[in-house]
């Protein structure tokens, strides 16, 4: 009788010690998982204590031994499943191996996050399970000590939810001090941008200048600067157009003035303008199409800089990549500088572009030369109806920079004292505007070509990474004739020929 009782032992011995398992997967080591334990432990031993003589006895048949044989490898498998949940449980690494990086973020927010020298706050207000897990799936990969998060359901915390202007669920505040920033949607550019956006002292302007026939930051067309301006505005910056001439002036509070693909020559008071503005320590940008009248020769050598004149010819056929002809001169080898050296293994290229030349300074700025063409591309002097071909002696061979910056630092700036950080006044020369429309932002790696440079002409080291990447969309779109034939090979057909066979290999073998 006492045997009988016993018996049960057998099973609850090791249903204790899946329990524990299980409990020590999901809320650790603790007394329940001890518990547990002990406790099945103690239940096996009770029961081979008890049946000691049986078992003895049994073992010395042929059936106990292979029974044996195979609950010791049961036991081997089990050993290594606890040992692989143990070390998952106390050492896990997470290892993103899809193509964009879609689980990582991006070399921007690395920065961003880095660059922190306050504790932010981040709010996400979600009710459901699946925003709950989304949000913290996200939140984690930032892992800083100065960054730290919390999850309010807006139904059962409506105050705290009425104080941030929560109005829907799935909103995030993100805090640091007095100042907020409120998210919609729930993606790495969007947080990163809001946390960009708390941590900046003062909001910075870029000015795009207007009324030599450059792009419109307010168009949206595909040669139209609308994507760069909105970009722009996510980077914390405020965008505006401004035309020089007419208001005849600098504009005071300008971190950068812009001109993208000015087809015509600067105003002698524009340029006047443009120098004092380089005199004070400001930052310009130009972006500037070959085959227009835009010249500024004189300009651009006080700065040891120059304009080739030119179509920039890329024989090697890697603009076919792209759908563009050889006049697209592909760029993967960026030369040494802030601008540029996070776009090491990324491509950018330039529909109709024109090459930049360096000389030295009479006002002694400091040029460097960047984006370097392939080997097998020219400087085109005279492009015939569309065709092109080198000409030695009167062509430039490759390769050829279609970019390239000058530097100077400031010195006696008015009203400055000895604890006035040091003023850098920096302008940037590309020999194409296409690249950054809205055409070819988002193509390759333009987009974030463009930003560097704005980032590196406001001085905003953090900025200066790839931008976080939107996921492409890998959905495949099939018609009502397709669907159906996919379920019947998959549902019905396969099966259906699977179980053919195996019911003719059964029958030859009877």
């Amino acid at each position: 009788m006492f045997k009988k009782f016993i018996d049960p032992f057998a099973y609850l011995g090791p249903i204790s010690l899946f329990g524990a398992l299980v409990y020590y997967t999901v809320s650790g080591w603790d007394g329940v998982s001890q518990a547990l334990v002990l406790g099945g432990l103690g239940l096996l031993l009770v029961y081979l204590i008890v049946h000691l003589g049986r078992i003895r006895s049994a073992w010395k048949t042929r059936a106990a031994r292979q029974g044996g044989t195979a609950v010791a490898m049961v036991l081997l498998v089990l050993g290594i499943l606890v040992l692989a949940n143990f070390l998952n449980v106390r050492h896990n690494r997470r290892i993103d191996l899809t193509e964009n990086q879609r689980y990582s973020l991006s070399e921007q927010s690395l920065k961003v996050i880095e660059s922190l020298e306050e504790e932010i706050q981040v709010i996400g207000f979600f009710g459901g399970d699946a925003g709950r897990l989304r949000f913290e799936d996200l939140i984690q990969r930032y892992r800083s000590p100065r960054m730290g998060f919390q999850i309010v359901d807006p139904e059962e915390e409506p105050g705290l939810a009425a104080r941030y202007g929560i109005s829907k669920e799935g909103q995030i505040v993100v805090l640091r001090g007095g100042n907020q920033a409120l998210v919609d949607d729930l993606s790495e550019e969007k947080i990163t941008n809001a946390i960009i956006k708390v941590t900046r002292e003062e909001e910075k302007a870029i000015y795009f200048l207007k009324g030599h026939g450059e792009r419109d930051i307010d168009d949206d067309g595909a040669e139209g600067f609308s994507l760069a301006r909105q970009e722009v505005e996510n980077q914390t910056y405020r965008a505006q157009s401004y035309n020089l001439a007419q208001q005849n002036q600098l504009p005071a509070d300008a971190t950068v003035i812009v001109s993208a693909g000015p087809r015509i020559d600067f105003l002698p008071t524009e340029v006047a303008l443009l120098k004092e503005f380089l005199e004070e320590g400001g930052s310009l940008l130009i972006l500037v199409d070959p085959l227009t009248e835009f010249g500024m020769g004189e300009f651009f050598a006080d700065y040891g800089l120059a304009l080739g004149h030119n179509v920039v010819i890329d024989a090697s056929g890697i603009g076919q990549l792209f759908g563009l002809g050889a006049a697209a001169p592909l760029v993967s080898e960026f030369e040494e500088h802030p601008m540029t050296q996070e776009l090491s293994g990324v491509m950018t290229f330039f529909p109709m572009a024109q090459n930049v030349t360096t000389s030295s300074s009479p006002l002694d700025y400091r040029t460097q030369k960047l984006l370097t063409t392939s080997p097998r591309s020219w400087a085109e002097s005279q492009l015939e109806e569309g065709e092109a071909a080198f000409d030695e002696g009167r062509d430039t061979p490759g390769p050829l920079h279609l970019a390239a910056v000058a530097t100077l630092k400031v010195e006696n700036l008015p009203d400055s004292d000895e604890e006035t950080p040091e003023v850098v006044s920096r302008l940037a020369l590309i020999g194409d505007a296409d690249f950054a429309s809205n055409g070819y932002f988002d193509s390759a790696s333009n987009g974030d070509l463009f930003l560097m440079a704005v980032g590196w002409l406001s001085e905003e080291a953090d900025l200066l990474a790839i931008r976080p990447k939107d996921p492409e969309n890998r959905r495949i779109n099939v018609t009502l004739g397709q669907s159906r034939m996919i379920f019947w090979a998959s549902v019905v057909l396969f099966p259906l020929a699977t179980l053919v066979l195996g019911t003719t290999v059964w029958m030859r073998r009877r």
